[in-house]
């Protein structure tokens, strides 16, 4: 669903889930935007048991000029279109308002039996997905300042000041947006009441730490889930603790708050582990969020409690792994088998014919970000599967032949480079050559059979993760350049040498 597909509706009410919170005000903001601009008689209104009492929230209201309003829910019926933004129509946490004609915008997971619904539940926020919907509609975000602040403050808070976010689409989103900074400071400088300082200071006294991984636990009384980022950052601070988990109940769950200053344990990588089956997260190398539902951990262990839950599988992460330096592995070659690459088209880059030499890169995909320096050194490659890395010059032109074909494979997210100082922001396909291997070099490589963390010589401070079943390999005539190889990946890409 597009935005065009509402403007036939003269008449459209946004609803905001009960209770809003920055995200949805933000998102209904957004779109309110939108319409009034199409000359529609739009309006925002939320509904429940509670008006908008905290602090943050009502500054934001104020401050944005959000013309939200409440909506007892014995009010009547929605005349014209009634549009649910950061929630789904008729789920518990929205009250349900009468009305002939609904559409659903939202980023939660959920099924809707609605034909006018755009849901994303990958994305961290549904300010990314309004913003999203309005640049395809090519509506100037950026000359619109308060609503910029919105979205980006909206982000924020629903991922723990961007610690949760994963999508590279909620990156575009917070790096583009020109913001007034000194209102994202009002916001969030008033955004802790005394009675939350008091379950802040409750949680750091009954701490608890998980032996021998210098991991830190601690249980919040219930509470908006920003005071966990609050909890899990002062709990870093401690010489003991390398990674820290604060946790509370919330409706539906648990929400965790998670910090890693160790290069060992990447945040992001870490709360996806431990809410597999059971919940979500997401977020940055060293901080990161997630939920962990009640019905799911229930059905999926019993009545474990959620404490007991979190130390066995944080245990059970540290347990689960091997830790490799490229630049020291020494294995057993004789357990390795060669392999050549397929004839397959690829793609690569050359950073220099739209970069200058020597500026830092971030390199955006689906698996992540990296950093790199443009000294001239290296061209991106560009996989199967849209997965890009580094690959020397002199080690491509001894493998692969530059050929006139086309790169155009589908990428479900196409890569990015962010170059400083500037931060101009590179859409990588047009960029994209096509090559070919000759078929002339071969590489080692060794089916794990245990998850790894390796950190590759081409970049020390964060490791590649690998699991069971995946590949660790090196080329033949580098035996310092290991890296990991996932396994759809590796069965498209290499055949064995006999």
């Amino acid at each position: 669903m597009q935005l065009k597909d509402l403007e036939r509706f003269e008449k459209i009410t946004i609803q905001c889930h009960d209770n809003p919170d920055p995200d949805a005000l933000a998102s209904a903001y957004g779109l309110y935007r939108y319409f009034s601009n199409k000359g529609k008689d739009a309006r925002i209104i939320y509904s429940g048991p509670y008006k908008i009492r905290k602090s943050n929230l009502l500054l934001m209201i104020n401050e944005l000029e959000i013309p939200i309003s409440y909506y007892p829910a014995d009010s009547g019926k929605i005349d014209g279109l009634l549009l649910t933004a950061d929630c789904q129509y008729g789920q518990g946490n929205v009250t349900r308002l009468e009305a002939d004609d609904i559409a659903v915008i939202d980023h939660h997971n959920g099924m809707t039996e609605l034909e006018l619904s755009e849901i994303h539940a990958e994305l961290g926020g549904c300010a990314t997905l309004v913003w999203k919907l309005l640049q395809s509609e090519d509506y100037d975000v950026l000359a619109d300042r308060p609503l910029c602040t919105a979205l980006y403050y909206g982000l924020m808070t629903d991922t723990g000041n961007f610690s949760e976010i994963s999508h590279p689409l909620d990156k575009d989103m917070r790096d583009c947006l020109i913001v007034n900074e000194a209102q994202i400071r009002l916001f969030t400088n008033s955004n802790i009441s005394l009675e939350e300082m008091r379950i802040t200071g409750e949680a750091l006294a009954g701490y608890a730490c998980i032996s021998n991984y210098s991991c830190g636990l601690l249980k919040a009384d219930e509470c908006d889930p920003n005071i966990l980022g609050i909890i899990s950052d002062m709990a870093l601070q401690v010489a003991e603790f390398t990674v820290v988990v604060a946790f509370g109940h919330v409706s539906g769950g648990y929400k965790l708050s998670v910090r890693s200053c160790t290069r060992e344990v990447m945040a992001d990588d870490f709360v996806k582990t431990i809410t597999d089956g059971v919940g979500s997260g997401g977020g940055h190398d060293f901080k990161a969020g997630g939920f962990i539902s009640e019905d799911k951990l229930n059905a999926k262990f019993g009545s474990v409690s959620i404490r007991d839950y979190l130390e066995k599988t944080i245990r059970s992460y540290f347990e689960s792994f091997s830790i490799i330096f490229a630049a020291e592995y020494k294995p057993d070659l004789n357990l390795f088998r060669k392999y050549s690459k397929n004839p397959l088209v690829l793609g690569f880059i050359d950073p220099l014919t739209f970069l200058d030499k020597n500026i830092r890169i971030r390199v955006r995909t689906l698996e992540g970000d990296t950093e790199l320096v443009t000294d001239g050194s290296f061209y991106l490659m560009v996989g199967v599967l849209g997965e890009v890395y580094p690959m020397a010059i002199s080690k491509f032109e001894a493998s692969y032949e530059i050929t006139n074909a086309t790169f155009d494979r589908e990428l479900e997210y196409v890569p990015r480079i962010y170059a400083e100082p500037d931060g101009h922001v590179y859409d990588l396909y047009e960029y994209i050559k096509a090559c070919i291997p000759t078929g002339t070099s071969y590489i080692l490589a060794m089916e794990l059979d245990k998850n790894v963390k390796l950190f590759t010589k081409w970049y020390e401070e964060k490791y590649m993760k690998g699991e069971k079943g995946d590949y660790i390999a090196c080329r033949e005539d580098d035996l310092h350049d290991f890296y990991v190889i996932r396994r759809d990946i590796f069965e498209i890409t290499y055949s064995p040498v006999n």
